[in-house]
């Protein structure tokens, strides 16, 4: 192993000692992506994107709920049941 990777490897060990379980969780969560993204690259690839695309159509469908609720806002006002 190279000197370089020794150096990183002990000042990321450096760098976690004493943290909270918050952070350790979030670092863990970084090293699971980064790990993931070299070893399975295709893999990644599409989850990504999967990931991407739900993220935009959920955000579509809040757009399209927030218009929905400002257009039927004074529903029963403008059409009032007789």
């Amino acid at each position: 192993m190279s000197t370089s990777a020794e150096l990183y490897r002990q000042m990321i060990v450096n760098g976690i000692q004493n943290l909270p379980p918050n952070l350790l969780s979030q670092i863990a969560d970084y090293v699971y992506f980064v790990r993931k993204r070299a070893e399975q690259p295709e893999t990644f690839a599409q989850t990504l994107y999967q990931d991407l695309l739900s993220s935009e159509l959920t955000a579509s469908s809040h757009f399209e709920w927030q218009h929905l609720e400002q257009e039927f806002a004074d529903y029963e006002q403008r059409y009032p049941l007789q």
